[in-house]
């Protein structure tokens, strides 16, 4: 019954994150490679053992929805429980602010136990070794060949979760997953001194991330790195071979012209990717805030599912490229200062410390003067004793403020594609289409402005109140 639990727990989450996926309209599920989640769930529905796991989990375990507050799981439990399942794929999307509630929610109950708990697999930045050492290369590595299936896990009922293995990519992952581990232990050092990791590497002695990289290149090897764009998967779900669309759309409070609804858009992911190719050295790496609480490198070995697509918005070459590890090494180090600071913080600091797109935003900052990447949610309060990195998230224009307001230039600027038109969502494109039209003109009404001036309404109200008050109690006394 623990696979049955499982399931059950990876689908609620997946219909939870599923939170607007597009009409049955949009496009044919047997014309698509992947599936909507309501569909998934109707063909489950009809076998009793699923619906009454269903029904269980839903109302025994608080951690099924995963970074959803008790709200969100409220209504999807009315949703499913009444067999209402084109509903997921309407379900209402939050704010950026209503995600910072429901994760503060969410991180309230993750002290109550689950049967399904298992202790978490350590994070590259956790492994690292912080006394001092010093070691060769490591590199061409020794490793266990991954096997397509190494990252998928049968969950029953024809569900897999997880990721399929890029066959190109897992040549080389002993590499990637060295390269990482030397990175992320070089960031750890101290900037002043003290015991530090070193490698030696063509006589040199190395230990900065920057200092390896650049010997690399030295040494007849070509480095890039690119700022890339993705539709974010939280479900990872496979549903009898097919993948199943798990975005985590957001509402964006921006009206659609011609509408009475708001533009959701999917969250977007975006990493910067670290390639290598050279005579000794030959890795794939990632860099991002995960929602395992790590801002990390991490080796890169996986297929994405179709739908998740994918762009490259800046590309960087020598110099370039070397200011961007050495950012990205300083950004470790600061993350997990915080994180030593801060264990409190639920799901690791994701949200509080921003999300995948935050620490990209600032590298994206310092080499481009500006960002566009669409959320950003972390607290600068969190960051005040970072330096550098400090005054870069300062300076970040965050969404998660409470008068914030959306920014359609880098809403479109998260978007995994060059061009609206290759968007394989129609109303999505569609909807992208109207708000850019109106933008570009100038004729995009600001969102919220009605809230504002209710806001004005009842404080002006308040403040005659006030005074009001005091004009009587001033007459009284005269008297």
């Amino acid at each position: 019954m623990m696979g049955l639990g499982r399931a059950v727990s990876a689908l609620i989450l997946s219909s939870a994150l599923l939170c607007s996926a597009p009409s049955r309209a949009d496009l044919r599920a047997d014309e698509a490679p992947w599936l909507p989640v309501s569909q998934v769930m109707a063909e489950l529905a009809r076998n009793p053992e699923f619906v009454e796991a269903l029904y269980r989990r839903l109302g025994r375990d608080p951690k099924a929805g995963g970074i959803l507050g008790p709200d969100e799981i409220k209504r999807l439990r009315e949703m499913i429980l009444g067999k209402n399942f084109e509903e997921l794929d309407r379900f209402p999307g939050l704010t950026v602010q209503g995600m910072g509630r429901s994760v503060r929610l969410a991180g309230a109950m993750l002290d109550r136990p689950s049967d399904d708990d298992a202790p978490p697999e350590p994070a590259p930045a956790e492994k690292a070794i912080e006394t001092a050492a010093e070691e060769g290369l490591g590199i061409p590595a020794v490793g266990t060949p991954l096997a397509p299936d190494a990252y998928l896990r049968p969950l029953g009922f024809g569900l897999e979760t997880g990721d399929r293995v890029d066959p190109a990519m897992a040549e080389h992952y002993a590499d990637s997953l060295r390269l990482a581990e030397l990175l992320n232990r070089f960031s750890l050092n101290t900037p002043d001194g003290g015991g530090r990791y070193r490698v030696v590497l063509d006589g040199r002695v190395l230990d900065t991330p920057r200092a390896l990289v650049e010997a690399l290149e030295r040494s007849g090897h070509d480095v890039e790195v690119r700022d890339s764009r993705y539709f974010a998967n939280f479900g990872d779900l496979i549903y009898q071979g097919r993948d199943v669309l798990t975005p985590f759309w957001i509402d964006t409070r921006l009206p659609v012209p011609g509408t009475d609804r708001n533009l959701l858009v999917p969250v977007s992911h975006s990493q910067h990717e670290l390639v290598v190719r050279g005579p000794v050295v030959n890795a794939d790496l990632s860099f991002y805030f995960g929602i395992d609480g790590q801002a990390v490198f991490r080796p890169s070995v996986t297929r994405d599912q179709a739908w998740v697509m994918g762009r490259v918005a800046h590309r960087y070459r020598g110099e370039e490229a070397m200011e961007v590890i050495r950012l990205a090494g300083v950004i470790v180090r600061a993350y997990d200062a915080i994180k030593r600071r801060h264990p409190e913080l639920p799901f690791g600091g994701y949200y509080a410390l921003g999300v995948c797109n935050d620490v990209n935003a600032m590298i994206e900052l310092r080499m481009r003067g500006e960002t566009t990447l669409f959320p950003l949610t972390l607290d600068p309060q969190f960051f005040t004793d970072e330096g550098e990195i400090g005054r870069l998230a300062e300076s970040l224009p965050l969404d998660s403020r409470w008068r914030a307001v959306a920014d359609p230039r880098r809403i479109l600027g998260s978007l995994p594609v060059e061009d609206l038109a290759a968007l394989p969502l129609p109303s999505l494109r569609e909807d992208l289409e109207k708000v850019r039209t109106a933008w570009e003109s100038g004729r995009l009404p600001r969102p919220g402005v009605g809230d504002v001036a209710l806001l004005g309404a009842v404080v002006a109200g308040l403040l005659a109140a006030g005074l009001w008050s005091v004009r009587l109690w001033l007459v009284r006394r005269r008297r």
